[in-house]
């Protein structure tokens, strides 16, 4: 998307490069109860500052000692709840604050981690903030292995329309477009290896634990990505404006498509754009200019998803 129609909102964030998908799955013992919570010396993979994606921050004055973690943390009620229920991680250890209101999302959270077997801790909340300063964790906190990406030939194999994200860096918009991919039942989701917001835990919730139902495959190039959902029999369709795009509302797209979304400012880079079989564009009759990328990107895909019903 250029920067004239779907908004010029950038940030930075590193991709999915391989050393960030492997992880530590780091199994721990399964355990019928709460155990209390023994605090590390020192902090373990993952602990960085929770804006990158990790977990952790820096120690302040009467704050307690973080815990060690063995690969990532989720947080927020959806996002935990969706990675239990999904199973596509083998989650290790769920932490959840002392004295929360009853909520039927923290009942079945917990339920899903002791049929699981995840070892669970009660905790004071503050340990939790502790943990995750920069957050809002709702009270829970869940430790698993790294995303596990999909390859590119399950996503190609699997019948329907496949979004293909170009170089987005928010992980607020890469995890919007990720939940209407989701809603919308897409195939797959085809992401950069690099320069590209990974399925870092942030994604995982701004996507509300969508991410941990659909197949997402982090490739090292998206041109040949392309090339390749093109021979499965899929339209390549670009969803920009500029010279040559067509009102999405008034085109008849071949199905199934492959839907190709830009980076938040520059859109759709131009080796991207010129594999593209067709560019649309989504016509603006209000005052303002732009939408931002989730927010075209979602319209998109559910007019893909009226026209499969029409």
């Amino acid at each position: 998307m250029s920067d004239g129609q779907y908004g010029k909102r950038q940030t930075s964030q590193s991709g999915p490069g391989r050393d960030e998908r492997k992880g530590k799955t780091g199994v721990s013992a399964p355990s019928r109860g709460a155990r209390p919570l023994r605090p590390a010396g020192k902090p373990g993979p993952g602990q960085q500052k929770q804006g990158s994606g990790q977990a952790g921050g820096k120690q302040r004055r009467g704050q307690q000692t973080p815990f060690t973690i063995k690969g990532e943390l989720l947080f927020g009620r959806n996002a935990v709840l969706e990675s239990l229920r999904a199973g596509r991680r083998t989650a290790t250890r769920l932490w959840v604050a002392e004295g929360m209101r009853q909520d039927p999302r923290v009942d079945d959270i917990i339920q899903l981690a002791r049929t699981s077997e995840v070892l669970l801790d009660t905790v004071p909340r503050s340990m939790l903030d502790d943990q995750l300063p920069d957050v809002n964790h709702q009270g829970v906190l869940l430790e698993t292995p790294a995303y596990p990406y999909a390859d590119l030939a399950d996503v190609i194999e699997a019948e329907g329309d496949v979004l293909v994200l170009d170089h987005l860096q928010d992980p607020q918009n890469v995890g919007t477009l990720l939940r209407a991919a989701d809603a919308a039942g897409v195939a797959g989701v085809v992401i950069p290896s690099d320069r590209s917001a990974s399925i870092l835990p942030t994604v995982v919730n701004a996507s509300s634990g969508a991410v941990e139902h659909i197949l997402i495959a982090g490739v090292p190039n998206i041109g040949n990505a392309i090339d390749k959902l093109e021979a499965s029999g899929r339209w390549v369709v670009g969803l920009d404006d500029g010279s040559g795009s067509q009102d999405l509302f008034q085109t008849d797209l071949p199905t199934p498509v492959a839907l190709v979304v830009g980076a938040e400012g520059s859109g759709i880079s131009p080796g991207i754009r010129k594999r593209c079989q067709l560019i649309v564009s989504i016509p603006m009759a209000g005052q303002v200019e732009s939408l931002n990328a989730a927010t075209a990107g979602s319209i998109a895909l559910f007019d893909l998803v009226r026209r499969r019903s029409s």
